[in-house]
């Protein structure tokens, strides 16, 4: 068994110039090297082409604190106009003819690179929870606070968990009509930075066995709706990577790991597979830790969870080797894939570039075993 490289997304500003150059690159620097699939995001920054054009629906939303997007302090809030209802299409992200746009370039692609044969295109979907949250909360999610002991009284977190069945339908509108018209070539990577924040902030407060089971319900019962419509994914943890910036430092993998115990659990009793999931292990611009003690919840990992190591830096290739080492034999097992800790948008064109090369150095020849 060998490893995929797994692309975790975004390239940096200079290297988007179009859906068939970001293809190309991904493909170019796989160097005929399996990989998950080859990633096209639409925002380089995200969500944030998303909140700012939450201002287009200005007759529902209002701007309850304002913001710039300087940093993480200073992300806006929004609030719902009084008298007015939200609708699935006053959040939806409005991508279908994109995303279709993308496919047919990597069709394109595909056709004049046999070693994509039967590789599919990754589309980043932030999760739902994350979109109403950075929506309706805004610096108080992106400042740090993103858990619902320290801050349920906040009137902004509680209007965003009220409106997060909104999100959750216009997300899986969106989601069918792409899987109806282009389900065998696409692969969703789920995105929760939310998920996993909170559950950091929860280990630093005492209070992970409230939070872990509101948490991993969500993202449970939305992965089961994606099942349900034909929907493939990738699940992507992140501490969030703002400007190359995490919102909190994780201490040990103990918070990602009760997470994905308890969804785990949560996808068994409603019959949908556990798909492969991205744990970072690095953090904004700092390296994967080296500490064994970092990687030692991995033991009690579920182990049917197919987990892509987030541990490659551009810094060194042999400390991203050497955590690899002690992710897996924390896990217990090889991993299914090897990838940085976030997309490389954040990054310098020569550090994406040496990220690129000791993804797919670590995740070495061959085809993985299913």
């Amino acid at each position: 068994m060998t490893r995929y490289a797994h692309y975790v997304g975004s390239l940096p500003a200079e290297l988007m110039t179009g859906d068939r150059a970001v293809m190309q690159w991904f493909a170019d620097h796989s160097e005929g090297r399996p990989v998950t699939a080859v990633p096209c995001d639409l925002d380089p920054d995200w969500i944030l082409d998303y909140l700012r054009t939450r201002k287009q629906h200005a007759d529902v939303f209002e701007i309850v604190r304002p913001g710039e997007y300087a940093d993480y302090s200073d992300f806006p809030s929004y609030g719902l106009r009084s008298g007015r209802t939200l609708e699935p299409r006053h959040v939806s992200m409005d991508r279908v003819e994109r995303i279709g746009q993308v496919v047919d370039t990597f069709e394109s692609l595909r056709s004049d690179r046999p070693e994509l044969a039967g590789t599919k295109v990754q589309i980043s979907q932030p999760s739902p929870l994350d979109l109403a949250m950075f929506v309706f909360a805004g610096a108080a999610v992106s400042g740090g606070l993103p858990v619902w002991p320290a801050v349920r009284r906040s009137g902004l977190v509680v209007g965003a968990l009220r409106q997060l069945p909104v999100f959750t339908e216009a997300v899986i509108q969106e989601m069918t009509e792409v899987v109806e018209r282009y389900g065998d070539r696409v692969v969703w990577q789920l995105e929760s930075p939310i998920a996993l924040l909170s559950m950091v902030k929860a280990e630093r407060l005492r209070s992970q066995w409230v939070l872990a089971p509101l948490v991993a319900r969500q993202l449970a019962g939305f992965l089961g709706r994606m099942h349900r419509i034909g929907a493939e994914a990738i699940v992507h943890l992140c501490y969030g990577d703002y400007q190359h910036k995490s919102l909190l430092t994780p201490r040990t993998l103990t918070p990602a790991v009760k997470l994905l115990g308890r969804t785990a659990r949560l996808l068994r009793e409603q019959g949908t597979p556990l798909p492969p999931v991205h744990i970072p292990c690095a953090y904004g611009a700092e390296p994967a830790p080296l500490d064994p003690r970092f990687y030692a919840p991995l033991r009690k990992l579920d182990p049917d969870w197919k987990v892509i190591a987030g541990v490659v830096s551009p810094d060194s290739e042999e400390d991203s080797a050497r955590a690899l080492a002690l992710f897996e034999q924390a896990a217990g097992r090889e991993a299914y894939g090897v990838a940085t800790a976030c997309g490389l948008g954040r990054c310098t064109v020569d550090d994406a570039r040496q990220a690129a090369a000791t993804t797919v150095g670590l995740a070495g020849g061959g085809g993985p075993e299913q």
